[in-house]
């Protein structure tokens, strides 16, 4: 008996001697080839094969729970072999990685990796890559020399300070940038299969970040679109971007003049982007943007075109039904809500004139419902509907009403609205330059207009009240320089032509009537205005639809 207990005993000391001495053999190993073993776990992967690691300090402690490893000042870098190749390169450096829980068992017997937690301080990543469109022509499996895991998962993970850098291999232009980027996720797992998906991105429970700013630069470089204090949480559901910009790189007249056909500059600025109840489970797993509101504030856009280019008649700009139709993502927001935004259009007309013609909005607010392309949702209702009011020229208050059957294979739509009193004298900015011809004097009391159109034409009506109209026709240089041939024919036009006032003297009210075929290479701001300038040209012309439809 005694002998046994003893046995017992012998073999239980051994057992723990080992099981306290297992822990520190491991480490020594570990330890004294920590470099090979971690450059191993990195360069085995596809996107990493064939770069070159260097470790400042590194250190492993493992125990039963899982290993510890802490890296401090790493760099990963294009090794010879990748120097002149067409494929990606990275250079990633950061001042500490602390990595707990890490499980060789998932590492060794599942290639997958397993972590409790992952710390990161101040990531700086550049990507080097050829052009990406062709990168996405190339096979899944093409080239790649490594072997990605089966499943990377992380139960918290702390990222401080992130800067990214994407480069054209061709240009080394800078593609993407992001910079201070700092995430807080809880139950992250990226796996094979979310690798492989066109839609997924990775699971998660709970992720939130910041980030300072980021740029992307598109258009051959010429334009950037820029992103500033950018915030997102997934348990609050919300997506704020504090300053959303559309940038040129260049000045009107030089963006413009290095195409041979007529294209437009544009810029966006001020904005403020704020997405309440967002769905980010169907964006990271189905790809899918879903949430309540979109709020788009302060916005101010501005398109210049120079109309002595050549137009691309080529060109077939998208009606809104094909825009939602042809979107490659699914969205779906219930409401879209602008404020105070500033919409201005200034053209250099095909003509004399010293300067361009410009119109602007301002104080624009508006709400947009139904903006969705998801099947289930156009089943129900297929109508998007636009409310938008503002001021035209800083003067008159327009209100407006637009409905757009989505379904509609012909995208037929409906535009209802109004513009208030003002002086016409601010349009002369958008008409001289165009006409050489001013509004004198003249007051516009109302006007209102009802049209139904498609992509091929539109009908309706407009009626427009105003008194005291008198034009003025300009000297060659675009001055008010009255000779008597201009006197004369501004005469004829005032009293002959254009009638002074409606309603008339007598009370007659003129209806104009809508007619207009989309010119089908013009954006929609295009139609919308010809469509309503066509009812007031009715109004002073007497033209019928009829007559219109056969000019």
């Amino acid at each position: 008996m005694k002998k046994s207990i003893i046995t017992i005993l012998i073999i239980a000391g051994v057992l723990f001697a080992l099981f306290q001495l297992l822990p520190l053999l491991v480490n020594n190993y570990l330890n004294n080839n920590a470099e090979r073993i971690v450059s191993n776990m990195i360069t085995r992967t596809n996107d990493f094969a064939g770069h070159e690691v260097r470790f400042g300090d590194i250190q492993l402690n493992y125990d039963y729970r899982g290993t510890f490893l802490k890296m401090e000042s790493v760099e990963i870098m294009p090794g010879e072999s990748l120097e002149d190749a067409e494929k990606i390169k990275f250079h990633l450096s950061f001042d500490e990685a602390s990595l707990t829980g890490f499980q060789w068992v998932d590492f060794l017997f599942f290639n997958s990796i397993k972590l409790d937690s992952a710390y990161l301080e101040n990531v700086v990543l550049e990507t080097v890559t050829p052009d990406l469109e062709e990168l996405g022509k190339e096979g899944s499996s093409e080239g790649k020399e490594g072997k990605d895991y089966q499943n990377i998962g992380l139960n918290h993970l702390r990222v401080n300070q992130v800067s990214f850098d994407n480069k054209d291999a061709a240009t080394d232009s800078v593609r993407l940038s992001i910079k201070d980027l700092f995430v807080f996720a809880d139950g992250l797992n990226l796996s094979k299969e979310d690798r492989e998906s066109p839609e997924a991105l990775f699971s998660v429970d709970n992720i939130e970040g910041y980030m300072d700013e980021a740029q992307v630069h598109i258009n051959e470089y010429r334009n950037t679109i820029r992103a500033k204090d950018f915030s997102f949480n997934t348990t609050e559901r919300k997506m704020v971007i504090e300053q959303v910009a559309f940038n040129n790189k260049l000045e009107k007249y030089a963006y413009v003049n290095q195409f041979e056909k007529e294209t437009n500059w544009m810029e966006l600025s001020n904005g403020r982007l704020q997405v309440d109840g967002m769905d980010f489970q169907e964006y990271f797993r189905q790809g899918r943007i879903i949430a309540d509101s979109l709020h788009l504030g302060q916005i101010q856009l501005e398109v210049f075109r120079d109309k002595r280019k050549q137009e691309d008649r080529s060109k077939r700009p998208k009606m809104i039904h094909e825009i939602l139709n042809e979107l490659p993502k699914q969205l779906h927001l219930k409401t879209i809500f602008i404020e105070e935004a500033y919409i201005a259009y200034e053209e250099r007309p095909d003509t004399q004139a010293p300067s361009a013609g410009k119109i602007f909005f301002d104080q624009v607010n508006g709400e947009i419902s139904g903006f969705t392309n998801i099947e289930d949702e156009l089943a129900q209702n297929d109508t998007l509907t636009i409310l938008a009011k503002g001021r035209l020229m800083g003067k008159g208050l327009i209100d407006m009403k637009a409905d757009y059957l989505i379904n509609d294979e012909n995208g037929k739509f409906f535009m209802t609205g109004s513009i208030g009193g003002m002086v016409l004298a601010p349009l002369n900015d958008l008409i001289m330059p165009a006409t050489r011809v001013a509004l004198k004097s003249g007051r516009l009391d109302q006007l209102f207009f009802n049209i139904e159109a498609n992509d091929l034409e539109g009908t309706g009506e407009v009626i427009v009240k105003y008194k005291d109209l008198e034009i003025e026709i300009l000297d060659k240089n675009y001055e008010r320089d009255q000779n008597i041939f201009r006197k004369l024919g501004a005469f004829l036009a005032n009293k002959v032509v254009i009638p002074s006032q409606n309603p008339n003297k007598s009370g007659k009210l003129n209806k104009g009537e809508v007619y207009f075929e989309r010119a089908q290479h013009k954006f929609i701001f295009h139609y919308w205005w010809n469509l309503v300038l066509s009812g007031l040209k009715s109004t002073i012309t007497g033209e019928t639809e009829e007559e219109m439809r056969e000019k």
